[in-house]
């Protein structure tokens, strides 16, 4: 298996699963990992006090993983040590070719390589027989065994046609993001006009709060919001809904890519039009809470009220009499989903994230940084790193911290301001001054974007216009770039503003 550097959140999954006794073989191929890097994991957790095997899952914490992600390294090893099964076996993979057509089980042709002093591994031969051998895999269609109930769940995207939307006052095409209980059939519908990530998170919330709980495992068709590389044998997981499967508690399943009938249930109810035949075809919607309410009604009293054609039974009858019960309990709280972002430091000391401006340390400037915030806090980490907390504020503010600033003029801070105030200058000795009052105080850099946005406003309008606005701007204190703008767009950089009159007052005899 290739080098791939594992991240925290990739690391409390894998202990995660391994609390709710996943096998490692499984966790291997859904994680891309090496057997031997989960091994690594689980050894440093149990050298922590904590043995996931039989713990509660509540104690695999952020922190913890964090430290396990420090204490344990990844070395990167030598080409040549990547694959030591393919020194062995690429001499003989045409032998290998011919048993294979003869129809020889790849255990019996492990067997008959050892007679040759060839041995290797069972997982390692099955790898490069799937690397060089996938085109003489045999299609062969088995029927997937009934699944206990409160196991399993199937999820899928399906397109459904245009509605209105009351917020951009037009038509836009609808989605359904259906999940369905394999158990049961019973099944949740929730309409969307997106494809994020987002929308599948509350797609699953939906579906929680309608089940009344969550199933142990959903099986995702490979949608981009959830699976950012599809794979038969090593997907990626998008971070954002792993992170969001651990706080629920359900573990990612991915379909295999091209393979329908890897989840026949949810495929049949979008695939073959039964949501859309039966519930959409022939309806006028006003909105599209309109289309949620009806189709939360239709999942109840329509689908789950039908005799379905495998189970013979009505899906809402297994459902509140076997299934409901299994499900692990949902809170009932909306989960609060974050916003991700990889702005980098301006030279301000701030980051933009989500049209609002917040303060890193003078370190961070001119580096990249991963930003996460939600609708109370947004986070800075660096490097893994968490370094600030700022709580959330709303569009068009600047949240400061000013201990980020430096407690003397570092020669990098004060350079910059100086750049500005110069470049000014060159324009013209007005614009110059005015950029001089505008940084000057105890922290210049806090008004850096306004310098150098007066700079480009310059540029846009010329220089002499510019330089008259920025004497009437100093004449009468003004701080803000806008007014300044607002006075060039209007012509009234030259205007005086007249006295107001004053009237004279007239004693009645």
């Amino acid at each position: 298996m290739v080098y791939r550097k594992v991240d925290m959140i990739e690391i409390r999954e894998i202990l995660l699963r391994i609390a709710k006794g996943q096998s490692k073989r499984k966790i291997r191929k859904d994680l891309k990992v090496h057997g031997q890097t989960v091994n690594r994991y689980i050894q440093e957790c149990i050298c922590l006090g904590i043995v996931p095997f039989n713990c509660d899952p509540a104690q695999i914490s952020q922190e913890l993983c964090a430290v396990i992600s420090k204490n344990v390294t990844t070395v990167k090893k030598k080409e040549a040590e990547l694959c030591p099964r393919d020194a062995l076996l690429l001499p003989v993979k045409y032998k290998i070719e011919v048993h294979l057509k003869e129809g020889l089980t790849k255990t019996k042709i492990r067997k008959l390589l050892e007679r040759e002093g060839i041995t290797v591994s069972e997982s390692s031969f099955l790898r490069f027989v799937k690397s060089h051998f996938s085109h003489l895999a045999k299609n062969v269609t088995v029927r997937l065994p009934e699944t206990k109930p409160g196991q399993y769940a199937q999820a899928d995207f399906g397109r459904l046609g245009k509605v209105w939307d009351e917020a951009t006052k037009r038509l836009r095409v609808a989605w359904a993001f259906v999940i369905t209980l394999t158990f049961s059939r019973h099944m949740s519908v929730f309409i969307t006009f997106k494809l994020d990530t987002r929308a599948v998170i509350e797609g699953c919330e939906h579906a929680w709060e309608y089940f009344g709980g969550i199933p142990a495992m959903v099986i995702f068709d490979n949608l981009s919001p959830v699976i950012d590389k599809a794979d038969r044998y090593s997907p990626r997981i998008n971070k954002t809904f792993m992170e969001y499967a651990q706080h629920r508690g359900f573990v990612i399943d991915p379909a295999n890519p091209g393979h329908a009938r890897g989840k026949p249930i949810t495929q049949n109810g979008i695939g073959l039009g039964y949501v859309k035949s039966n519930f959409y075809a022939g309806e006028n919607f006003v909105s599209k809470d309109d289309y949620q309410e009806r189709a939360v009604s239709w999942c109840s009293h329509v689908a789950g009220a039908r005799i379905h054609g495998t189970t013979r039974k009505r899906p809402i009858d297994l459902f509140d009499d076997l299934e409901k019960a299994a499900l692990s309990p949902y809170d009932g709280k909306r989960y609060d989903t974050p916003y991700e972002a990889n702005p980098k430091v301006h030279t301000d000391h701030h980051i933009a994230f989500r049209k609002s401006l917040y303060s890193l340390p003078t370190k961070y400037i001119g580096k990249k940084v991963y930003v996460k915030g939600n609708s109370a806090l947004v986070k800075t980490y660096y490097k893994d790193e968490l370094v600030k907390i700022h709580p959330r504020i709303a569009e068009g503010q600047r949240s400061t911290d000013y201990n980020d600033y430096p407690e003397e003029l570092t020669p990098y801070t004060l350079r910059n301001a100086n750049y500005q105030i110069d470049a000014g200058k060159k324009k013209h000795e007005a614009i110059g001054g005015y950029i001089q009052f505008l940084l000057s105080g105890d922290y210049p850099w806090h008004r850096i974007r306004s310098a150098q946005r007066l700079l480009r406003i310059a540029d846009k309008y010329g220089n002499k216009r510019t330089a008259d606005a920025c004497a009437k701007a100093m004449e009468y204190g003004v701080t803000d770039i806008r007014r300044i703008e607002r006075m060039l767009k209007n012509e009234v950089e030259k205007m005086v503003p007249e006295k107001p009159q004053v009237l004279k007052r007239f004693s009645i005899k």
